[in-house]
């Protein structure tokens, strides 16, 4: 049952406050729970099944999908899929848009293992500076992780160092000092059904799967207005007639569908 806003009763405006501070804080926060046991199995079936065809865009690797939202009405409703469209749009602004939604399909022996921020360093903090206390660092992007399966320690959790979105620099080359403020890397073990927020500048990597199942996640990754959206190819990309005709009002604001700005 939703409630007026749409948010899902169990989530209330209290909730989303604890969740944008805690995200605020350790550049992250897991939210369990979120997907019913038929939106998992869908949503999972869809990956496999995309993973067994060609991307549309033409781009394809073992890893990912992209454009997620072209392949059936169960992933395009991810896109604004409360509450966690809700909490981009708190960290982000009611004018931010989905930039990404990509699939990692992660087989036995594959990882994201490198330690790393999400293309590149947006607000770089000088070696040996820090920010001051009571300045927040500005998040441009948000990456929701909705895991559709069980992630135990050898299926390779998401690891992230928390806090670390406040260095404004690269992870250090040796693991040994990934550390920020005290704190050292945690794995976000997960349950089908889970997803973890993320802001794209806080350290982190998908660990090596060591076992025989594949880990199978969805991503929906938000930015503000003024990023560009990443749907290739790019400057020619066009929406599915189907997508956009079935797409409510919010949900053509996150594809891309914006009042006329600062700008054009």
């Amino acid at each position: 049952m939703n409630d007026a806003r749409g948010l899902p009763a169990a989530v209330t405006p209290e909730t989303l406050d604890r969740w944008e501070r805690d995200f605020t804080r350790d550049g992250f926060v897991m939210l369990p729970g979120l997907l019913s046991e038929e939106e998992v199995a869908a949503l999972r079936d869809g990956i496999v099944r995309a993973h067994q065809s060609p991307c549309p865009t033409g781009t394809t690797t073992p890893l990912h999908r992209h454009q997620m939202f072209r392949r059936g009405p169960q992933f395009a409703a991810m896109l604004d899929r409360p509450p966690v469209v809700d909490l981009a749009e708190r960290i982000l602004g009611d004018t931010c848009h989905v930039i990404a939604n990509n699939t990692v399909y992660t087989e036995r022996g594959m990882a994201v293992d490198h330690w790393h921020v999400d293309e590149t360093v947006l607000v770089p903090v000088p070696e040996g500076a820090r920010l001051p206390v009571g300045m927040e660092m500005p998040c441009f992007v948000v990456t929701a992780m909705y895991y559709l399966n069980d992630v135990p320690m050898d299926m390779g959790p998401t690891q992230i160092v928390p806090g670390s979105q406040r260095s404004g620099r690269l992870p250090p080359a040796s693991e040994d000092e990934l550390v920020w403020d005290g704190r050292s890397y945690v794995s976000l073990l997960a349950r089908a059904g889970d997803c973890a927020v993320l802001n794209g500048q806080t350290w982190h990597r998908g660990a090596a799967n060591r076992s025989d199942h594949h880990r199978i996640v969805l991503q929906v990754t938000y930015g503000k207005r003024y990023i560009s959206q990443r749907f290739w190819p790019f400057v020619n990309f066009s929406l599915p007639e189907e997508v956009w005709n079935a797409a409510p009002q919010r949900r053509r604001r996150l594809l891309g569908e914006h009042p006329h700005g600062p700008y054009g």
